[in-house]
């Protein structure tokens, strides 16, 4: 395949398009092509920009508004600037792009419609194109879902295929690589950044025979009696999966699908009107793979804490095979792609 030149689109809300599409830019770029990643939203955490790699440019896009666990549209549209959105859709003209691909990234997608490229998304969020569980949620809502990065060919990825062409979960290398080890059975990982952390460690202490490790925005370690508070770090957390018995967190897609590969108990709390994680918490229910709490009550932890681990589902290497489908210029049917990947995925094995 001749070298192309890729526009290549990354939101920055939460970390799991981030993890998604670092591998699979920097594996393109080992490949031969010319790669000009763009990412808007939030400031990464550190080391991401660095790990990306150039050319890149950040710019502000458009992203959410979340206080206390729940999407606050009020303070979303006060908080979005819709003229800076248009200058930077005009400073992306030209560019002259064999291929344009949008992690769920707002400005790349819509560049991509009003200059007639042909553009590729590649996320869970664009597995909503097809008829997959989703919670009702509002009007608004389900339209900003659809709209917020419109691409021509979604490549979305879930837990099942539901009969649609869609991918299995996107697994990093690092947690493909990661070994499970002995399993501390008293040992919960919590990730829950929307939500009231003062809250969350008065309920945690409830439960004083386990041990909650807390991955929060906080400078250094703290600690509550059996619940001590962390600053998040991806490398920190990831040796944390390789003991830890369950994971409390809200229901985002990256981390839910990693809990599942390793075979880790999971207990989510959708954030309230983001219809995303509500439809993560029914489909999760719905298959059987996960247990959803909406108020993440001492009754649904306490519940949760008396189940046994399920086993690990090991999905394929999704990047990988991704990776050399972009590379090749996305020429194999979608629905080629679904079906050889899901037939490499095999059921849960035996619970731990």
């Amino acid at each position: 395949m001749p070298r192309m030149k890729i526009l290549y689109g990354v939101q920055s809300t939460g970390h799991g398009h981030l993890v998604r599409s670092t591998p699979v830019i920097q594996a393109l770029r080992a490949h031969g092509h010319d790669v000009h990643v763009l990412i808007s939203g939030p400031a990464p955490g550190p080391g991401w920009l660095e790990r990306i790699g150039k050319p890149l440019d950040r710019r502000r896009g458009l992203t959410f508004s979340v206080v206390a666990g729940e999407i606050r549209y009020l303070r979303t549209m006060l908080s979005n600037r819709p003229l800076r959105f248009l200058r930077d859709l005009a400073s992306l003209r030209g560019g002259d792009w064999d291929m344009i691909v949008s992690d769920y990234e707002p400005i790349s997608a819509w560049h991509a419609r009003l200059s007639g490229h042909r553009a590729i998304g590649i996320g869970h969020l664009y597995a909503f194109a097809h008829d997959v569980p989703m919670a009702r949620g509002n009007p608004l809502n389900r339209l900003v879902l659809r709209q917020f990065a419109p691409v021509d060919l979604p490549v979305g990825s879930h837990w099942d295929s539901f009969g649609a062409p869609i991918l299995p979960p996107f697994i990093a290398p690092e947690v493909r690589e990661l070994e499970r080890g002995s399993v501390d059975e008293h040992l919960i990982l919590v990730y829950l950044p929307w939500e009231n952390r003062s809250e969350i460690v008065r309920r945690l202490r409830r439960f004083p025979h386990f041990r909650f490790r807390i991955y929060d925005r906080v400078a250094s370690r703290e600690s509550s009696g059996n619940v001590e508070t962390r600053p998040i770090s991806r490398h920190d957390f990831s040796r944390g999966l390789r003991h830890c018995h369950g994971i409390i967190a809200n229901a985002g897609y990256t981390l839910a699908s990693e809990a599942l590969h390793l075979g880790i108990s999971l207990l989510v709390k959708p954030i309230r009107g983001q219809v995303e994680q509500e439809s993560n918490a029914l489909a999760l229910e719905s298959l059987g793979l996960g247990t959803a709490s909406r108020h993440l009550s001492t009754r649904d932890i306490a519940n949760w804490l008396s189940l046994p681990a399920p086993g690990p589902r090991s999905y394929p290497d999704v990047t990988g095979s991704l990776t050399q489908w972009l590379a090749d210029g996305a020429r194999e049917p979608l629905q080629q792609l679904s079906r050889r990947l899901w037939q490499q995925a095999g059921p849960a094995q035996g619970a731990s």
